[in-house]
């Protein structure tokens, strides 16, 4: 799907409040009911927004401490690790890394003993992992990517109103700008 500013702009909003009706929507947007609804069935059915869900503050849900466990797996044991993530309830995130580990789990407990016995016990009885790093979260801030940077190195190309010549406005025109072609845009 071929997101525009519009699309954008939607998801950010929803990014920030997942609660915004489409009336709310159409209105921050600038756009119909309508339109709001067909934009937001179309980034729905093509997969772009995929759920929602609620955010936490995780210290006042009891989860006190944060922690980065990279692990270095025994490679022909990688099913077996993917395997048994589930069972780790402190787990919020799993990402396969490159470089020195091979992956990073993002955990949560109540405490850093709760921590501690995650890695040093439950962890370290796991055949498919060689040896773990843990990196405790000692501050954390959180804020969304720009959606705007997905588009890689291309730009939104400035929009321009097409008018038909009568009173009733004109249609709203925006484009990607391929790299090398930003001093066209002005032209």
């Amino acid at each position: 799907m071929q997101l525009d500013d519009t699309h954008i702009q939607m998801v950010d909003l929803l990014r920030r409040n997942g609660r915004l009706s489409i009336a709310a929507l159409a209105e921050q947007l600038g756009v119909s009911r309508s339109n709001a609804y067909q934009r937001y069935d179309a980034l729905v059915e093509a997969g772009v927004i995929t759920g929602f869900t609620a955010t936490l503050d995780f210290r006042a849900a009891g989860f006190g401490v944060a922690a980065l466990v990279f692990v270095s797996l025994k490679q022909q044991r990688w099913q077996e690790f993917r395997e048994r993530l589930p069972s780790v309830q402190e787990l919020e995130y799993f990402a396969v890394t490159a470089g020195q580990h091979d992956g990073m789990l993002l955990v949560r407990a109540a405490d850093v003993a709760a921590i501690h016995e995650l890695v040093a016990t439950n962890l370290a009885q796991w055949d498919c992992i060689k040896s773990t790093e843990t990196v405790f979260i000692m501050d954390e801030q959180w804020d969304r990517v720009n959606l705007r940077s997905g588009f890689a190195g291309r730009a939104l190309r400035a929009t321009r109103d097409l008018t038909d010549g009568s009173t009733g406005g004109g249609l709203t025109l925006g484009s990607l700008v391929e790299p090398g072609e930003e001093n066209e845009v002005a032209r």
